[in-house]
């Protein structure tokens, strides 16, 4: 995690950082049970949060292109009907885009293994 000086005009992402950091290795380790389990859950919470607000554009963008393979003022909405009708069977781009909003989400919703 980098550290932040007085000058840094801090994300809010990286003020979440920073509170995830404080409660996990600072205020998590002297808790045992259940009080721990809690705070465990809030740091993925925040994490969570703070990957939000870092990639939400980009998976805004994302989606916004995925839907425009379905019609140039496609929502995500219609996308997901027309892929439920098979009018996308076998669309390469739409597949690949799709996968990129996958990526994404689980980059996101899954804590990173080491912590962040």
């Amino acid at each position: 995690m980098e550290r932040l000086t007085m000058r840094d005009e801090p994300s809010g992402a990286a003020l979440l950082d920073v509170a995830r950091h404080v409660l996990t290795k600072e205020i998590a380790p002297g808790l045992t049970g259940r009080p721990r389990y809690l705070a465990a859950m809030v740091a993925n919470a925040i994490g969570i949060v703070a990957r939000e607000i870092e990639h939400g554009s980009a998976m805004g963008d994302a989606w916004k292109r995925a839907a425009a393979l379905a019609g140039p003022d496609a929502t995500v909405a219609d996308l997901a009907a027309a892929i439920r009708a098979g009018a996308h069977d076998g669309d390469a781009d739409l597949h690949a885009a799709l996968i990129a909003t996958a990526e994404m989400a689980a980059a996101i919703w899954k804590p990173p293994p080491s912590g962040r």
